[in-house]
């Protein structure tokens, strides 16, 4: 009764008990064997009324254990114990007993099933009831190999994989990486998306906010408007979104000679100059339109002119500057820029050309400050080959799917491709995409012996 924390089952029978007068006398451990499993706490109560008849069958059949039965009638260890023939171990005044090697895995796998806790605790409430040589070893091989724990349990310790930054043209408007922003509330015209497109060299940014949706009819739409304007890039990088996908994008990039290259699905920082504006975009908008979120649209063009004339912390020098040669004249600097405006002139040429050689020189130094920091808490990725059996990692939670799987599983890898991405072919029926491209930081193994 003076038990701080008490379960549910033992405090319901502390007060039927109190209707009665008895008296609780201790009695040490070997004299309550007969009563062992009720003497448990009852959180890791296991009955083995099953298990130790199956247990005495096949202990007569175990080598180790008749070596050590052998050993007690000769006298030669003391710490084990016979009862009708099955042999025990003594462990702190408990006996517990002695599993034989052809059922070891099924105990484990008995008593993880029961929580899927972790290898110390599973190792712990094994430990606790039997005993056999390499207790750890074999837990470690269960848990690794138990299929709730593959689709369940998050990748624990370092992500895999370390940072690849895309390799950048030392010229304006060669790669665009292109991607949608929504939805958001909807206007009285019902946009509710933004089209950004960014330079990857200049760090440009043009955003399209007169978006009904996310088809590739829209993002064809306002690649043609920019076509007019500044031409066409050498590449576009995007995610694998339907508008990316489908048929009319491929035959447009086709047609306009454009090399499109696809993200792997659920690894965001493939596209990550886009990701990082849209992370900076979403709460300007929500600040500047807190009257009228419907009213988002008004400031998108002086979000996209503040983001153009503010210096790039990668070139160290506004996107504009970089991309026309000359800073763009604004209401804040007007006056400035008036007086400098007969200098830039006589040497825009010049200057133009000095940009592009310190933006080519300060790019390489920022990605590498990026790989250096990011890499900190990464490590090597997991060398995956064609044939492997994998489990990949669901990447995106709708309403209602907190508590589901956090892999779909088994896949089988069907195409290694360079940096740490992979092709993955479903097997069975369960759910999930039948293909798709993925990470290693995104896979487990599905099932491995330890």
């Amino acid at each position: 009764m003076s038990k701080k924390q008490l379960t549910p089952e033992i405090a319901r029978w502390a007060l039927f008990l109190e209707d009665f007068n008895y008296e609780i006398i201790h009695r040490p451990g070997k004299q309550m064997g007969h009563v062992d499993c009720l003497s448990r706490y009852p959180v890791m109560t296991i009955t083995y009324d099953e298990i130790t008849t199956k247990l005495a069958n096949c202990q007569r059949n175990d080598e180790y254990i008749n070596s050590l039965k052998t050993l007690l009638e000769n006298k030669q260890i003391n710490d084990f114990v016979v009862k009708n023939d099955v042999l025990y171990k003594i462990e702190n005044d408990n006996d517990v007993l002695v599993v034989p090697q052809q059922m070891q895995t099924e105990i484990d796998k008995n008593i993880h099933s029961k929580g899927h806790l972790g290898i110390n605790k599973t190792e712990s409430m094994v430990k606790q009831s039997f005993y056999f040589p390499n207790v750890r070893k074999c837990v470690e091989n269960v848990i690794n190999n138990c299929i709730e724990c593959i689709l369940v349990n998050k990748k624990r310790g370092k992500g895999e994989g370390l940072l690849n930054p895309i390799p950048k043209e030392n010229i304006p408007l060669s790669t665009y990486h292109i991607d949608f922003l929504g939805p958001l509330p909807s206007t009285n015209k019902n946009y509710n998306h933004i089209l950004s497109i960014i330079d990857a060299f200049t760090k440009f940014v043009w955003l399209y906010f007169s978006v009904k949706s996310t088809s590739s009819r829209d993002a064809l739409d306002k690649l043609r408007q920019q076509e007019i304007t500044f031409g066409n890039p050498h590449r576009i990088i995007t995610d694998k979104g339907t508008a990316f996908t489908s048929k009319e994008f491929r035959e447009y990039c086709e047609n306009e000679n454009i090399q499109h290259l696809s993200t792997t699905t659920g690894i965001p920082r493939g596209n990550g100059q886009i990701e990082r504006i849209h992370s900076s975009l979403i709460p300007i908008l929500s600040k500047l339109s807190t009257d009228d979120a419907s009213k988002w649209y008004k400031f998108v063009p002086a979000v996209q002119r503040t983001l153009n004339s503010t210096i790039s912390r990668s070139t160290r020098m506004t996107p504009f500057q970089l991309l026309i040669g000359v800073n763009m004249r604004t209401k804040q600097d007007l006056e400035i820029l008036q007086l400098l405006e007969e200098e830039i002139v006589e040497t825009f040429t010049e200057n133009r050309e000095k940009f592009g050689e310190e933006a080519k020189r300060n790019i390489p130094k920022m990605q590498e400050e990026n790989c250096r920091n990011f890499n900190k808490k990464r490590k090597k990725a997991y060398q995956y080959e064609i044939g492997y059996i994998v489990a990949i990692q669901r990447t995106q939670f709708g309403t209602g799917l907190k508590l589901r799987p956090k892999f779909f599983g088994p896949y089988e890898v069907i195409k290694v491709k360079p940096k740490d991405r992979y092709d993955v072919r479903k097997i069975g029926l369960h759910e999930g995409p039948n293909t798709t491209s993925t990470a290693a930081d995104h896979m487990k193994m599905w099932g491995e012996t330890v």
